[in-house]
């Protein structure tokens, strides 16, 4: 592959220069700001505190007043008689711990918690401080985008991040997509770079990255796999095994250096062994049932698939014990129903990818529709709409871009894995389009390549006419 330095990027047939990129990059991250803020505000202000918000939200300021990361129950489910007086949509509002526990990565909530350290602990600042987290990803969206193919891209993959509905949407509802999106555009970044100069501090640095990442969103540590891999493989060729190596394991071990403290003290504290949270099994139960192998939910994930167990009693056992319980329930639904498992892995993957029963950008969702469980998921009917709307719009111009980097054999390792790894998620768990997060990274910069593309096309027919003009 051809390296490519910064500086030939920058005059790279746009006249943008590295002060006037910054500047553009800074006025779109601004649009992207006061669209995130017009839906805040507008819409989602007055949202109840529920689902995974609820969860995060209480955990942070938990972490704040000294608790460290625990889990917690709406208090109303303690059968609390006056909070079963106030409306369903209060509840989120009063909690009681369930004792210490690993049920998400711990650096979302703890960038909450530090907002929650200095008083502003109410949900309302919670969802100005994952507001801010979006519009950072726009500024990275930009960097990414230079990086990949020059300023202009550059400027147009964060114009894309400004108004594209995946990458805001999840702003406002306190969960960690923004954060992870974030992440992964670092990870994007470093990547490329790593990829342009193979250095071992560049290497270091995407481990690091990497690492980080994970404390996020658990499937990062994956990501380093994919990336290196390919890396060592093709970037590396010609090198001796022992500094392709030294590469690999030096990530990975920088990587590992990373999340250590968080492996630690999960093994210190829970009775059984996991990696990052002691939810996974829980999700692949909610995932494989009657509920999600058949009818409306097909390939999505259901309640009904925690219904009729017998966990064990957290009197006697901790989360991990629990956690296995489920993850054991879930297997073994899907090893006795792997002849349906083909039909139910195509739907996964169909949800995920608004190809089976997406719903419309217009008209009312209806039961069974992927947009309509968007909805039931925190987003609004309007956003939801848009969102899928510009999905549609957006895939075939980042099919060409991706088409374009591989023709100018600008690899696209670090994009195309971002895909590849929510579709092996989707098929293991269940279809969500929050779990294609990540991947919105790639779709807006390989669209951008697309873009920047039709714009040089533009450029040299009116540069031809010019020159048969004179």
């Amino acid at each position: 592959m051809t390296k490519i330095t910064d500086n030939q990027l920058d005059i790279n047939h746009t006249g943008l220069d590295r002060r006037k990129f910054f500047i553009w990059l800074t006025v779109i991250t601004l649009v992207g700001l006061g669209i995130r803020l017009a839906y805040m505000f507008i819409v989602k202000w007055d949202q109840p505190i529920w689902g995974d918000a609820f969860t995060y939200h209480w955990t942070a300021n938990g972490i704040a007043d000294g608790m460290g990361w625990q889990s917690w129950l709406p208090k109303v489910l303690t059968k609390d008689v006056n909070e079963l007086r106030l409306p369903e949509s209060t509840w989120g509002n009063f909690a009681v711990s369930k004792g210490v526990a690993a049920e998400n990565p711990p650096l979302f909530p703890f960038y909450l918690s530090i907002f929650s350290f200095f008083g502003l602990r109410s949900f309302h600042w919670h969802i100005l401080a994952t507001t801010g987290l979006g519009v950072a990803s726009v500024f990275m969206m930009g960097l990414v985008g230079r990086k990949i193919g020059g300023p202009r891209v550059g400027l147009i993959a964060a114009g894309i991040a400004a108004v594209y509905a995946n990458f805001w949407v999840y702003d406002p509802l306190v969960i960690s997509e923004p954060m992870g999106i974030l992440a992964g555009t670092v990870v994007v970044l470093l990547a490329y770079r790593a990829w342009d100069e193979p250095t071992l501090k560049r290497v270091a640095a995407l481990g690091a990255a990497c690492g980080v990442a994970s404390l996020v969103r658990s499937e990062f540590a994956l990501l380093l796999v994919f990336l290196m891999v390919p890396f060592v493989i093709s970037r590396l060729k010609g090198r001796s095994i022992k500094e392709r190596a030294i590469m690999f394991f030096s990530a990975g071990i920088v990587a590992l250096l990373v999340v250590s403290p968080w492996l630690i003290r999960n093994a210190v504290i829970f009775e059984k062994p996991f990696f990052m949270t002691h939810d996974a099994g829980l999700s692949l139960q909610s995932g494989n049932c009657d509920a999600t192998y058949y009818g409306d939910a097909l390939g999505w994930w259901s309640p009904k698939c925690a219904g009729g167990g017998n966990p064990p009693s957290l009197e006697n056992n901790d989360f991990s014990v629990r956690d296995v319980y489920w993850g054991q329930r879930g297997r073994a639904y899907m090893l006795d129903h792997l002849d349906r498992f083909p039909v139910v892995a195509l739907a996964r993957l169909g949800r995920m990818w608004e190809i089976y029963r997406p719903g419309s950008p217009w008209g009312t969702p209806s039961k069974g529709q992927k947009i309509t469980f968007d909805i039931i998921e925190g987003r609004s009917e309007k956003a939801a709409q848009l969102a899928l709307l510009q999905y549609w719009l957006l895939v075939p111009f980042s099919v060409a871009g991706f088409i374009l980097l591989w023709k100018r054999k600008r690899t696209i390792v670090p994009l195309i894995v971002l895909p590849i790894l929510v579709s092996l998620i989707a098929v293991y768990t269940f279809g969500n389009t929050r779990y294609r997060s990540i991947a919105e990274i790639s779709i807006a910069a390989s669209a951008a390549v697309a873009f920047d593309a039709i714009l040089r096309w533009r450029q040299a027919r009116r540069s031809d006419s010019v020159v048969l003009k004179n």
